[in-house]
């Protein structure tokens, strides 16, 4: 929220936010503040996991494995304005996140289009942000390697055929092979809930994400195949086992509990009652 504010986003309310209503009901409607805060507090993460978390969520899975990641800048909503001549305005894109990696080390660049909200991803949007920063980057400064990351905003058709698409139009249309990994905003949430987390340090971070996402209403349900039997978890005690088993005989018990559980009468189905049939 606050790189938002700084850059000079959220200026006005949504027009669905009225007078009275909740900050947080304004909060939650904004992709720009989404944006902020993901990217944002990402950006706090040692360069290594950063970058893990991207390999992981964005597809096709093309960025390469790399161990040494140093993030150098991220900035938010730049104004691209070199390439006028060419696309007749300026460029903004989402977030650009510049990083060395490697040994020797490169320089790699990140283009981040963020959609939220009912946005769709653009093969224009994409063609316009990669000729701004071609014109932006002298070629002495441009980065070694260059990626655009879309996130949000695929069609129902899937990420991957959405960037497969999407991609090739930009091909036919300007003669221009970007390299785009797409994701939804909820394949980010399935990572950073099952990617390792080294350091208590990066686990804050992430919990703060988490909660962000909570706000916006990206949740992962964790389907019942996948939860681990309770029973295997947690062995009962003698006292509860004597509940679950066959009714002890008084005479045998040997604590206080087991006398009592075997002189106690069954718990028994509800039977119907005049109060409880339903009319």
């Amino acid at each position: 929220m606050l790189r938002a504010i700084i850059e000079g986003k959220g200026r006005r309310l949504p027009a669905s936010v009225s007078a009275g209503d909740s900050l947080k009901r304004a909060f939650v409607q904004s992709e720009d503040i989404l944006t902020a805060t993901v990217f944002g507090r990402l950006a706090y993460l040692d360069g290594p996991l950063f970058w893990e978390i991207l390999k992981q969520t964005f597809r096709p899975q093309f960025l390469p494995a790399q161990s040494i990641v140093e993030i150098d800048d991220v900035e938010f909503w730049p104004t691209w304005g070199q390439a006028k001549g060419t696309l007749n305005k300026a460029v903004e894109p989402d977030v650009v996140i510049r990083l060395t990696a490697g040994d020797p080390p490169q320089s790699w660049a990140l283009i981040v289009e963020c959609k939220y909200g009912g946005g769709a991803q653009s093969s224009q949007q994409w063609y316009e942000e990669w000729t701004a920063y071609l014109a932006e980057s002298a070629a002495i400064e441009r980065a070694d390697q260059v990626w655009l990351l879309a996130i949000g905003g695929h069609s129902p058709k899937g990420v991957e055929a959405t960037v497969t698409e999407l991609s090739a139009a930009t091909r036919t249309r300007h003669g221009i092979d970007l390299r785009v990994a797409g994701a939804e905003w909820s394949d980010l949430v399935k990572t950073l809930n099952t990617i390792e987390i080294p350091t208590s340090a990066a686990r804050r971070v992430i919990a703060d994400i988490r909660k962000a996402f909570d706000l916006h209403g990206f949740r992962q349900v964790r389907p019942l195949s996948d939860l681990v039997d309770l029973s295997q978890q947690y062995k009962p005690s003698g006292a509860l086992t004597s509940l679950r088993s066959p009714h002890t005989d008084p005479e045998t018990a040997t604590t206080d509990f087991d006398k009592w559980a075997a002189k106690s009468v069954r718990w028994r189905p509800v039977s119907e009652h005049q109060i409880l049939r339903l009319r």
